[in-house]
């Protein structure tokens, strides 16, 4: 019935529309099903009239117009601005007609208060207020590209240069109203700051966590951070987000516990004790000590080598250089050679020399590891 391109528009089962009934007709009740016409589609439609006033009859009088939805029994391609008529569903004959001013209404249940002023918007105002209003409506999840054939009946092009023109933002293939960015970066930056505070251990949100937290489309996300970090507001260390200047905030305790953690780790060189005995040790209790092991290893400050071994950064760099040094005269490494040279038990020497090979510093081949 309509010939595009293909993924120009797209089907709808609602419209939302100015619906006018001929003086000659009867009173259409709400919830009535009538047989609606436009172009050569044609479809049984319920009519939902819009009534402003929770006591006013929810019908419309002969002669009168009033906003409405029209349900569909299947599909139809219609845009804004096209042009129908209804007929009674029985006996079938034409009773009014109507104009389509939202294609693609919202799902979700308004109050009819704010539906009729946005059909308002959508039938008296300027190009520009028309499409400002259908951007708005789509809150921080933004406008497609895409989607502006079927929302304005407009070209993509057209729509955008118009868009621009309405002072709205857009953030990669979606267009976002100046108050909904607003909101989005404001419900970011609070998501944010009650993260730090439940946790001031931890460095930062991850993004992807950010996102679903704060309830925003990818585009509008990424728009919001940039945005955000150019500003300064933000920061953005790798695939982390932080507010600007929070990071870790450590209390004096915890401050101590750490350095305790450090120390005690890299004054045992390669014969390191367990995890669990540095930690009971702490004044701190397992969570907040948990929560700055993984910031030191976060920060490459400590290396977990396997599930029970953990080591400072200098012993294992140090390691790294003894085996360096050693291929000139000794080209292969066995384990007992290895547990002489470094002066630890087979209980280190086969976690450190599997990690040295997941390095690429030596590559096992039978008994022995060939240094690299």
């Amino acid at each position: 019935m309509t010939l595009a391109t293909a993924g120009t528009f797209r089907v709808t089962t609602r419209i939302d529309a100015l619906l006018s009934l001929l003086s000659s007709a009867k009173a259409l009740k709400n919830g009535a099903r009538v047989h609606f016409h436009a172009y050569t589609g044609e479809a049984i439609a319920e009519v939902r009239l819009y009534v402003a006033k929770a006591a006013a009859p929810k019908q419309l009088k002969p002669g009168d117009e009033a906003y409405a939805q029209l349900r569909f029994a299947e599909p139809m391609l219609l845009l804004p601005g096209d042009r129908f008529i209804i007929r009674q569903f029985s006996p079938v004959e034409t009773i009014g007609g109507g104009i389509v001013l939202d294609a693609f209404p919202a799902v979700r249940k308004r109050r009819a208060e704010d539906a009729i002023a946005f059909l308002k918007t959508m039938r008296d105002g300027s190009p520009e207020e028309v499409l400002a209003a259908r951007v708005q409506r789509r809150g921080t999840f933004g406008l497609p590209l895409n989607d502006l054939p079927s929302e304005t009946n407009l070209r993509r092009e057209e729509a955008t240069k118009l868009a621009a023109k309405a002072g709205l933002i857009r953030c990669g293939s979606v267009l976002v109203a100046p108050a909904s960015f607003a909101q989005a970066t404001n419900d970011l930056l609070q998501v944010l700051k009650k993260f730090h505070d439940a946790n001031p251990l931890v460095p930062g949100m991850s993004k992807e966590e950010l996102r679903d937290r704060a309830n925003m489309s990818a585009e509008v996300f990424d728009g919001v951070l940039g945005k955000s970090v150019e500003e300064k507001k933000l920061e953005v260390p790798g695939e982390l987000v932080r507010l600007q200047g929070r990071g870790v905030i450590m209390k004096d305790e915890e401050a101590e516990s750490k350095k305790i953690i450090e120390q005690a780790f890299a004054a045992a060189g390669l014969k390191v004790p367990s995890l669990k005995e540095v930690l009971a040790a702490l004044k701190v209790d397992k969570v907040r000590a948990q929560k700055i092991v993984t910031l030191l290893m976060r920060d490459k400050i400590l290396i977990k080598i396997s599930e029970d071994l953990v080591f400072h950064q200098s012993a294992l760099i140090d390691l790294r250089r003894k085996i360096a040094d050693l291929k000139s005269s000794a080209p292969k490494i066995d384990v007992a050679r290895f547990k002489d040279m470094t002066g630890v038990s087979r209980k280190y020497a086969i976690p450190l020399l599997e990690y040295l090979d997941r390095e690429r510093v030596t590559r096992r081949v039978g008994d022995e590891r060939v240094i690299l």
